[in-house]
């Protein structure tokens, strides 16, 4: 097994100097960095990160908890961390729970077993009681709003302040008749903080809350099922002219419910959604929505696990205005 000792013999350095190129340590000249890094190469030098740790107390590795890595938003947040922690020298470890209590609770153990430096974690189903437990054994940050009250570094942007912001975009195109489609049964904080963010646009504007529709799940699939349960509705008689989801995911499948519905967008009623993921800059038409800063979110989770005091305010969002809700 090549060691770091050969790698010096060949850069003609002392075993500390490789030891100083392999940590990363900035004070060490570019030549002779070259000079290590074209040995470590040549030698095919893989370093002991887990001697390392015992040395240091620091694996480099950050746990990343979600509920589903397939769903947009989470999806390409995680992207953005584990190339935020990249950037810093770090790797990632991701796990997935669905939203499970019993699986969140398993995936958490699991991580912690690997003894990384820090955990971020979106979780939707623990308890403040069991964030407080987990904080008090590793560095743990949370993504979203879940826990207000704890004393665990929790990153998000306003919910309420944005989904206001979104509908009062839908009322000043005209529409004043405006939908909210959320999540049936137990949901994350995020559904009835944007609730409530919906009413009280329209409170502001002495608008009525039309109706409500609840999507079984955070999916596509479940946004179709949600959305035809609004064209019925519209088909009976009811004046809906727009239409807020609680989640892009959901947007998107009420896009296609209203079109196989024989309705069009925006000309009969707008929609907007909230992530602003991928899929609805492409999706016909292009979906108007909330942005959170994704690239801020991941950015602060990251400094947070490296041991950086997080600012405590919320991160920033837009509303991008796009043919959703557009009217000529």
């Amino acid at each position: 097994m090549v060691t770091q000792m050969d790698v010096a013999r060949r850069a003609g350095v002392a075993r500390r100097t490789v030891s100083n190129v392999v940590t990363g340590f900035p004070y060490v000249s570019d030549d002779v960095r070259a000079r290590v890094q074209r040995a470590i190469e040549e030698l095919g030098y893989v370093p002991n990160h887990a001697a390392r740790q015992l040395r240091t107390g620091r694996s480099d590795v950050v746990a990343l908890i979600i509920p589903e890595v397939g769903v947009g938003y989470f999806g390409e947040l995680c992207n953005l961390i584990v190339e935020e922690a990249a950037a810093h020298g770090m790797g990632t470890v991701v796990a997935q729970t669905h939203g499970s209590r019993s699986r969140e609770l398993a995936e958490i153990e699991r991580v912690i077993a690997l003894q990384p430096d820090g955990m971020i974690a979106s979780p939707l189903e623990l308890t403040p009681a069991d964030i407080e437990t987990i904080s008090a054994r590793i560095s743990l940050a949370l993504i979203g709003e879940h826990f207000a009250g704890t004393e665990t570094a929790s990153i998000a942007i306003d919910n309420v302040a944005a989904t206001t912001a979104v509908v009062e975009h839908l009322i000043r195109s005209g529409r004043e008749r405006i939908a909210y489609v959320g999540v049936a049964g137990p949901a994350p904080r995020f559904n009835e903080l944007r609730r409530t963010g919906y009413l009280s646009a329209l409170s502001a504007a002495e608008l009525p809350a039309v109706a409500e529709a609840d999507a079984e799940d955070f999916t596509t699939r479940d946004g179709y099922d949600a959305g035809m349960g609004l064209v019925r509705r519209i088909a009976a008689g009811e004046d809906i002219d727009a239409v807020f989801c609680v989640t892009d995911e959901v947007a998107i499948g009420v896009l296609r419910a209203l079109h196989d519905g024989g309705l069009r967008v925006p000309a009969d009623i707008a929609v907007a959604g909230f992530d602003d993921i991928t899929e609805g800059r492409y999706s016909t038409p292009r979906l108007t929505t909330v942005s959170p800063d994704k690239h801020e979110i991941a950015r602060r989770a990251v400094a947070s696990v490296r041991g950086e005091v997080p600012r405590v305010d919320a991160v920033a969002f837009t509303i991008e205005e796009r043919e959703s809700s557009q009217v000529d």
